[in-house]
């Protein structure tokens, strides 16, 4: 039944017969079902069978006190929120301290008024109605969150099953075309303008391979992220291979590291080696795409509290504060690039795998021009190395 001030059952456990007939009458005045019970096992006995709404519990009583009553009740996880009132006449301190240590809500001393022991009676029932109330909520929100987390779930496997699918289907056609150009490549007469159509193509495979590649890696870390082993990595050799792949692909890099990862010497994070070389390489290709002629990028790296930071600087131009916001979002970034065209993939998934590695990315302008794109991961503790001296 459930709990409200109209509508509600109470059980009065006391071994008295007058405090029986009292509150019972009391109680069924106010339109509520009383159930009266002179020991405590008989009580507990009924509520097992049919669980009241609130019980009014006398302390002092044969064969089993209130107390023992009260933590009978709240061992059993049927019975435990079922608000218990002691109705007692012991006044001293230490015994409502105990009433509320075993599972008590409140304690009112007799002899009693009919007024007060009436409104205790109605807070506490209306308070059991809330909770109920909550309790209802609380369940049907986890079953609409569980139902919600199962769609969502067919959905990414279902998104994550189509570009497999789609990968595979594309690289399929795109062999056979990719095989076809090669041997009338290989048919053509050296000339200028053949080398320069040669290049094209290599450009065009080359970013149509990474598309596809940067596209299943971006479905796998947004569905199956826990799929990835994070281990203990050093960043600077990670980064030092980035740049050489950037110098020996693009031979305009332009990048100027000095002596930058110096700061990184021996700095270890957690994170997936061949992900992490991507992250890298992505955000060295995007400052690429931030710089024309003659303009250049400066890698600067620093170490403290706890994170070790990869700075990249571009001398270029600036970007408005609509740009900077979608700089990391999945084709969102179309403006200020070499030639047209625009990130791909990139830097959405750079930005993905450093947050993957609990780090995070950021973009701002400048303070006079270009751009400042800064990455940041956190630092793991440095293990000693053994020496001979340290070998028990």
């Amino acid at each position: 039944m459930t709990a409200d001030a109209v509508h509600a059952t109470i059980m009065i456990v006391d071994d008295e017969p007058d405090n029986l007939n009292v509150l019972g009458e009391m109680l069924r005045h106010q339109g509520w079902e009383v159930r009266a019970f002179p020991r405590g096992e008989m009580a507990l006995a009924a509520a097992a069978e049919e669980p009241p709404d609130l019980v009014l519990l006398d302390i002092r009583m044969p064969e089993m006190d209130g107390y023992e009553v009260c933590r009978r009740f709240k061992a059993d996880e049927r019975l435990r929120p079922i608000p218990i009132i002691f109705l007692s006449a012991f006044t001293a301190p230490a015994d409502k301290v105990r009433a509320f240590e075993t599972g008590g809500v409140d304690y009112v001393t007799k002899p009693f008024a009919e007024a007060e022991v009436l409104a205790r009676t109605h807070t506490h029932l209306r308070l059991r109605r809330h909770q109920l109330h909550l309790e209802e909520l609380v369940r049907e929100r986890v079953k609409e969150l569980t139902e919600a987390h199962r769609r969502l779930r067919i959905w990414d496997d279902a998104k994550n099953q189509w570009l497999n699918m789609l990968s595979h289907e594309m690289r399929t056609p795109l062999t056979g075309v990719f095989s076809v150009a090669e041997l009338l490549f290989m048919d053509l007469p050296a000339a200028p303008d053949h080398h320069e159509l040669r290049e094209l193509y290599e450009l065009s495979r080359t970013r149509i391979e990474k598309l596809m590649n940067d596209a299943l890696t971006l479905a796998e870390i947004d569905v199956a992220a826990e799929s990835f082993v994070l281990q203990p990595l050093c960043v600077a050799p990670i980064l030092h291979d980035a740049l050489d792949v950037l110098a020996r692909q693009v031979s305009d890099s332009k990048v100027a590291a000095d002596n930058a990862l110096l700061a990184l010497a021996d700095v270890t994070v957690l994170g997936e080696p061949e992900l992490l070389g991507r992250a890298f390489g992505d955000l060295l290709r995007t400052a690429m795409c931030c710089v024309d002629t003659g303009e250049n990028i400066t890698l600067e790296t620093h170490l403290s509290a706890g994170q070790a930071t990869v700075t990249l600087v571009t001398d270029g131009e600036s970007l408005a504060p609509a740009a900077l916001e979608t700089f990391f979002e999945v084709g969102g970034q179309r403006t200020l690039l070499k030639g047209g065209g625009d990130f791909g993939l990139g830097a959405a998934l750079a930005s993905r795998i450093i947050r993957l590695f609990n780090g995070s990315v950021s973009v701002r302008n400048g303070l006079e021009r270009g751009l400042v794109m800064e990455l940041s991961l956190p630092t793991e503790p440095r293990v000693p190395l053994l020496t001979e001296e340290h070998v028990p």
